[in-house]
């Protein structure tokens, strides 16, 4: 009993010592191309139990068998490419449509003595006079953004418009409150962030654009309610190709109606939002 477990033990050993031959001395991997931050996520699943693998300052350390590492070696060398360049167009598409339509009847009949109208002054003798109007009006609005950004980068791109609003300001003294007038200043901006990254021939794009416009004034300063148009989604799209990022789409219709007389209103408002990716020749 006493020889089997002598047995064992320097069986146990010989398996530790030459495991520990199996494993390779501590390996530097340069990077060319891509960063730490980018090739780590991607090459970690791949080590083997026990195998250690870390980056800093664009170089890869690695210690595991000399067959993961052929494995790690080739998975980096599919990984760690130039980096393609990116044009990110963005397009807020706004239309707006509204129409107008109205009837109105006036008249007088008469019959004997006795007479119907719905003028202010009845005619001396039955008479109708019927007017329509129709109004319509279509309006676009078509705002295009781009900017360039590596892959796997991060882009921010806006423009905007600030304006001055007048404020009345209150201090409280000691000796009661003083008065005083003030600028504060209010501000649209259309834009967008984005991070895309490149897949064969298909990207995928962590994007937020945003468009702010202006709208009816509010107060006697000069402030103005503010309508903004903003979306936030990871996508996946083709190169080279637009597609809807989303859209909003808004109708109001109205109508009156009174003796001989009808009026019918109605306004549609839509909003879309586009993208396209492009990549830039080297």
């Amino acid at each position: 009993m006493r020889i089997l477990t002598i047995t064992k033990s320097v069986f146990i050993g010989f398996a530790i010592v030459f495991s520990a031959m199996a494993w390779a001395d501590l390996e530097v991997i340069p990077l060319r191309h891509r960063t730490v931050d980018q090739v780590l996520p991607v090459l970690r699943p791949l080590v083997e139990p026990g195998g250690v693998l870390t980056g800093q300052n664009n170089q890869l350390f690695v210690r595991t068998s000399p067959g993961n590492l052929e494995e790690i070696r080739r998975a980096l060398a599919a990984i760690d490419t130039p980096q393609r360049r990116l044009m990110i167009s963005v397009r807020f598409d706004s239309t707006r449509q509204s129409g107008d339509s109205a009837l109105d009847v006036r008249g007088t009949v008469r019959s004997g003595d006795v007479a119907i109208s719905n003028r202010q002054i009845p005619s001396s003798r039955s008479s109708v006079t019927v007017r329509g109007r129709s109004d319509a009006s279509v309006s676009d609005e078509r705002v295009d953004q781009r900017i360039q950004v590596l892959e796997g980068g991060h882009a921010f791109i806006a423009t905007g418009e600030t304006h001055p609003i007048r404020q009345s300001i209150v201090t409280v003294t000691p000796h009661g409150r003083a008065y005083s007038q003030g600028t504060d200043f209010q501000s649209a901006r259309t834009g967008f962030e984005v991070v895309p990254r490149v897949a064969g021939d298909r990207v995928i794009l962590e994007i937020a654009p945003q468009r702010e416009t202006f709208g009816a004034p509010v107060g006697r300063g000069g402030a103005q309610t503010v309508e903004t148009q903003r979306a936030a989604s990871t996508v996946s799209a083709r190169l080279g190709e637009w597609f809807e990022l989303g859209g909003v789409d808004e109708t109001a219709t109205g109508s009156a109606q009174g003796i001989g007389s009808r009026r019918a209103g109605s306004a549609t408002q839509g909003r879309r939002i586009w993208l396209r990716v492009d990549e830039i020749g080297q």
